[in-house]
């Protein structure tokens, strides 16, 4: 069974829901991954983010959502393992913690996923090759 966009759009809905709604630990959050204890995010001209700074940066907003935009490329790379690369972009929005501040920010999102022998879909790599923070936008410290 190829991997399919709505399947990498579900996987990144989940993913999203946990990091922004749920807030959930780096631990909960590296559980999407292939390799938990690699769990990465790497972010083009900045630190690259373990699930735990994740988790830091997400503290500091409430009132969270993501949005996928089109379009979205879905590139099979191989059937053993089952692996692809989605390519595309999120909208993402959230209120600064104790201010009216909301941030606004188009998210590309290069991931590299991989259906794991139990048949569920994994991040395999995740980039973030650019964050364009909306002229309205408040500014976001992701230190």
């Amino acid at each position: 069974m190829a991997i399919t966009k709505d399947d990498v759009i579900d996987l990144m809905n989940r993913f999203h829901n946990v990091v922004m709604l749920e807030k959930g630990t780096g631990a909960k959050q590296a559980s999407f991954f292939l390799r938990p204890d690699e769990a990465r995010i790497i972010v083009h001209h900045g630190e690259d983010l373990s699930a735990d700074d994740n988790h830091d940066v997400h503290q500091k907003l409430t009132d969270e959502k993501h949005t996928p935009l089109e379009p979205w490329d879905i590139i099979s790379l191989s059937n053993e393992p089952e692996r692809a690369r989605a390519v595309g972009a999120v909208y993402w929005e959230g209120r600064v913690v104790g201010t009216t501040d909301i941030v606004k920010c188009v998210v590309g999102e290069d991931w590299i996923v991989q259906r794991a022998v139990n048949g569920t879909l994994k991040i395999a790599v995740y980039v973030n090759p650019y964050h364009y923070f909306l002229p309205d936008s408040a500014p976001l410290d992701f230190q």
